[in-house]
C-alpha cells in the first residue's frame, strides 16, 4: 500500500513540476489562437513550426489544445491538428478558467476520436512515469 501511495505522489509531483508550466500569451500567440478558433489549422500549424513550446495560454487560460477541442470543425481536421500538438508536447490535463480540460471539451463537442487519442496518450504518459519510479 505504501508503494502505491509513493507512486501516486511521484506522478502528481511530476505532473505539477515538469509538465504544467505555461507561457504568457503574447500578441503573436493570440494570432495562433485566432487561427485555431477559425478552424484554419493548416496555417496555424505552419506558424507553429518555429515554436518549441505549444503550451502558452490566452486570457481565458485556454491552451491551443483546449481551444482546438472547443472547435465544431470537422473531427478529422481537429484530430490531425491535435496529433500535431501532441507531437509538439501539448499538455493534456491543463484546465482553462472554467476548470475544464481538452478532454472535457471533446466530450461536449462529440469529438470521440480526439477524446480517445487524448486518453490513450495520457494513459501511456502515466504508465511510463510509473515504470520510471521503479
Amino acid at each position: 500500500m505504501i508503494m502505491i501511495s509513493n507512486i501516486v505522489k511521484e506522478v502528481k509531483r511530476w505532473l505539477k513540476k515538469s509538465h504544467f508550466v505555461s507561457l504568457k500569451c503574447e500578441d503573436n500567440f493570440q494570432e495562433l489562437f485566432d487561427l485555431v478558433i477559425e478552424g484554419n489549422f493548416a496555417q496555424a500549424r505552419e506558424r507553429m513550426m518555429a515554436y518549441r513550446n505549444v503550451n502558452f495560454k490566452n486570457s481565458s487560460k485556454s491552451t491551443l489544445l483546449i481551444t482546438t477541442c472547443r472547435s465544431t470543425t470537422n473531427e478529422k481536421d481537429v484530430l490531425t491538428f491535435v496529433q500535431f500538438l501532441l507531437q509538439k508536447g501539448a499538455y493534456i490535463t491543463k484546465k482553462d478558467a472554467s476548470g475544464r480540460t481538452a478532454i472535457d471539451y471533446c466530450e461536449q463537442n462529440k469529438l470521440f476520436k480526439v477524446k480517445m487519442l487524448l486518453c490513450v496518450t495520457l494513459d501511456s504518459i502515466i504508465a511510463e512515469n510509473i515504470r520510471n519510479c521503479f
